[in-house]
């Protein structure tokens, strides 16, 4: 199996949408992803599209094990520190 590698977008993302278990994650992805469809409006909505899309895919090829390993919370850190920021 080819290893998976996320982007820095993707994996704050995932921080954001994360569950308990990897399967978990995919189906709130996939909700969030039909949301993001039925009330795109603009080009960043067609970005996010993309991010979750191809987040949705890298998380169906890899192990329960190695979602395990991710630390998430870094970055929802990070995204919660650019808020601050503005």
């Amino acid at each position: 199996m080819k290893p998976v590698k996320f982007e820095e977008n993707e994996l704050m993302v995932m921080a954001i949408f994360a569950e308990k278990t990897r399967q978990d994650t995919v189906m709130t992805l996939k909700e969030a992803l039909e949301v993001l469809e039925e009330t795109k409006e603009d080009v960043s909505d067609e970005e996010m599209i993309e991010i979750v899309s191809s987040l949705i895919e890298k998380l169906q090829q890899i192990e329960d094990k190695y979602y395990y390993t991710l630390d998430l919370d870094s970055y929802l850190l990070a995204s919660e520190d650019d808020e601050y920021e503005d």
